[in-house]
């Protein structure tokens, strides 16, 4: 297989495959791919009206799940991959897979396969609704953040980012980087977001407090009934902040939707606390795939 970097021209023609089946995974959509590709070394090919998707290398290579719209195209594509493994001469597996697509490989080649589950990279789902109005008890305390900063900061302004305030933006996001720690790979995808920012379709937002930005998120679609927050950064030294951007872009730019993905927490004890603490509606199941010993 010849395989190529994600280029923002062959977005039309990935999208045609993740729009098949009703996904919930980041993982298969365009733009995370695209994003993230400097960072997870992700490249794809096309092969018998067949996508693959590859990354890692070395040792560490693994491929995503085929992604076909036909039963005998998801076996060959099976198929195709495990001859991909033997090039490389690197044991099979596969990553990201969901239940729906472990079921379909059982079906297709029963007892072949285990299916292991990969927690640390289940993907946060909320319902929109909760994240917007945070009820109940399991939520008080992040209302009780919220409400904090609407009275303190009564005449924030929100704004979606345009053309007009793009660079304000960019600008804010660098300079949260400056206090924060620069997490390299993280501030060269959200260079790569903005560069490219109406190509990958995605909308964003900033709070200004005293005119200055203090908060910034975007996101996208990963499918018509589910909301994808991409990047969030805001000053964590203004209670109640992130709750409000939270909120505030979803009532803006996401209020049809059912569901918001959240992404995952990659199994760091603090961030799953946090993650938690939101009281998730589901978590995407995802499965290593590796052949039985």
């Amino acid at each position: 297989m010849n395989f190529n970097p994600f280029r923002i021209e062959d977005k039309p023609l990935i999208d045609g495959y993740f729009h098949v089946h009703h996904y919930e995974q980041i993982d298969c959509t365009f733009n995370t791919l695209f994003l993230w590709q400097t960072a997870y070394d992700t490249s794809w090919a096309e092969e018998d009206h067949i996508l693959f998707v590859k990354a890692g290398h070395g040792k560490d290579t693994f491929f995503l799940p085929p992604f076909a719209q036909e039963e005998e195209d998801f076996r060959h594509g099976l198929d195709l991959i495990h001859q991909e493994y033997d090039k490389l001469g690197l044991p099979f597996r596969l990553k990201s897979a969901s239940r729906w697509v472990t079921e379909r490989i059982e079906s297709i080649c029963p007892g072949k396969y285990d299916f292991i589950e990969d927690r640390d990279n289940e993907e946060y789902v909320y319902r929109t609704a909760d994240m917007i109005q945070l009820p109940g008890k399991k939520l008080r305390m992040k209302k009780n953040h919220l409400n904090s900063f609407l009275r303190q900061y009564s005449d924030y302004q929100y704004e979606s980012i345009t053309k007009d305030n793009m660079k304000d933006a960019q600008e804010g996001i660098h300079d949260w980087f400056v206090r924060h720690g620069d997490i390299e790979e993280e501030e060269e995808a959200i260079k790569l977001c903005f560069d490219h920012w109406d190509e990958l379709g995605v909308k964003g937002a900033i709070i200004r407090i005293y005119g200055k930005v203090e908060a910034f998120t975007n996101g996208d679609l990963v499918n018509d009934k589910m909301a994808h927050i991409i990047f969030e950064k805001a000053n964590p030294n203004i209670r109640g902040l992130y709750q409000a951007i939270n909120r505030d872009f979803l009532i803006h730019e996401f209020a049809n939707t059912e569901f918001v993905n959240r992404e995952e927490d990659l199994g760091i004890p603090g961030l799953r606390e946090a993650k938690m603490g939101y009281n998730p509606d589901h978590l995407t199941e995802k499965f290593d795939v590796v052949l039985k010993k």
